[in-house]
């Protein structure tokens, strides 16, 4: 068999490499993988946001194969030698590779457990998973607030299961709400904080962190309340649906409830300004403010703040307080589309079908600002309009091709689709004619 480089070389013992890889634990790949043949022919795998695309092998592909409904290694192995003749060594760093990029899964049930070790935080700016993108989270007083009121409407008593947890602010809410148990599932490094948040704060009889992607995990009790927050800027980067749908098929009971349980996503006809940037002290003074204000002990977060590398400065949306958002718009909001998050399966291609965008104004119409309204429960809605309270999410505008001169009156036509590349969704929005 051909050998793929290892993304962890083995050690080795006289020149001869050492196998490091546990032959008798049962493994199974990833419930999270996706496949997609490049243009060049290559067969390339992804598994989550937080990990770069892999281009595998055939040798790769034949071992993943193995595992499939689970085995060990060495039935594995053994399975490949019925047909082949495989060297052991070259099968033990084919399976080391798989486990490093998160293809093929122990699972024992330590994969999965709360313990999280690190040397160093391993969590920088610039890099992904990153503390800037949960210092911008902690920071984002509209989002922090609007999930904490509906948590502690709804979690009182509950079985709750939060997915991608991030910094675990949100299950620390669940547990202070009274929950009666939290599950709280993280894949990224950021769990490293999670962990140290859980236990600064009091909440470790009640928070159990469980470290994998939401799809690989396994719980031993339904779900009363699911809680998420996996939007971007665009509302489907995250990949929101397919891993709501799994999580609300696996882990939530008949008649509970996601937290938020609705998406509506919307455009508008406008000319678009530039955001400037943050410094790090700022960061670190922005982050001072926030304990007291959500009544959470954030001493494991300001100590990582403190410590990481900044490799670049952040852009952000705003400057010295003052929105520096304030386009002209030139069009009615346009509803895309209206998800109840709790269907089996939302018709989002027949939603994003051709819809008028109606002109107000008379203008250059360049651009598109997209934005989505997150319904948490029956009264919170959090919403990333431009009119709305600036949140961590932003907006996002996208150019026009052609740039349009429009007046009241006229209607242009807009077209969605969601598309997947690589195992990431995004909505593309397309403007066709005046009317």
């Amino acid at each position: 068999m051909t050998t793929p480089t290892p993304a962890l070389e083995p050690s080795a013992t006289d020149g001869q490499p050492v196998c490091r890889i546990a032959w008798d634990a049962q493994h199974r790949p990833t419930r999270a993988l996706t496949f997609e043949i490049s243009q060049q022919g290559k067969l390339l795998a992804t598994t989550s946001l937080s990990r770069p695309v892999q281009e595998l092998s055939g040798d790769a592909l034949a071992v993943l194969q193995r595992f499939a409904g689970g085995a060990t290694p060495r039935q594995a192995l053994d399975t490949l030698r019925r047909e082949w003749a495989v060297d052991k060594v070259e099968f033990a760093q084919i399976v080391e590779h798989l486990q490093a990029q998160g293809l093929l899964l122990d699972e024992t049930p330590e994969t999965f457990s709360s313990e999280v070790t690190a040397s160093g935080t391993g969590l920088t700016f610039g890099a992904s998973p990153s503390l800037l993108t949960h210092h911008a989270l902690l920071t984002d007083v509209p989002r922090v607030m609007a999930y904490q009121r509906a948590i502690a409407a709804s979690c009182a008593g509950k079985m709750v299961v939060e997915v991608g947890c991030g910094s675990g602010i949100l299950s620390i809410f669940a547990a202070r709400a009274g929950a009666r148990r939290v599950i709280a599932i993280e894949e990224m490094e950021i769990a490293e904080l999670a962990a140290q948040m859980i236990t600064a704060n009091g909440c470790r009889e009640v928070v159990e962190l469980r470290r994998g992607n939401s799809r690989d995990v396994v719980l031993d009790e339904p779900a009363d309340v699911i809680l998420h927050e996996i939007f971007g800027v665009d509302p489907f980067e995250e990949n929101l649906l397919p891993a709501i749908a799994d999580a609300r098929r696996r882990f939530l009971k008949p008649g509970g409830q996601l937290l938020p349980h609705r998406l509506e996503v919307f455009c508008l006809g406008l000319e678009a300004a530039e955001p400037p940037t943050h410094d790090r002290q700022r960061l670190l003074a922005e982050a001072a403010e926030l304990g007291g204000l959500y009544g959470v002990d954030l001493a494991p977060y300001l100590a990582m703040l403190q410590d990481a590398e900044v490799r670049s400065p952040p852009a952000v949306p705003q400057d010295a307080g003052e929105p520096l958002f304030r386009p002209r718009v030139l069009s009615e909001p346009c509803k895309l589309l209206d998800l109840d998050l709790h269907e089996d399966s939302p018709d989002v291609d027949a939603q994003l079908r051709a819809k008028p965008l109606e002109i107000l104004q008379r203008g250059n119409l360049n651009a598109l600002i997209l934005y989505f309204k997150a319904h948490l429960d029956a009264h919170t809605v959090l919403s990333t309009g431009p009119f709305a309270p600036l949140t961590t999410w932003g907006r996002r505008v996208m150019p026009v091709r052609r740039p349009l001169a429009v007046s009241r009156g006229h209607a242009i036509h807009v077209e969605g689709r969601l598309q997947t590349r690589l195992g990431k969704q995004t909505l593309q929005v397309e403007v066709g004619g005046a009317r």
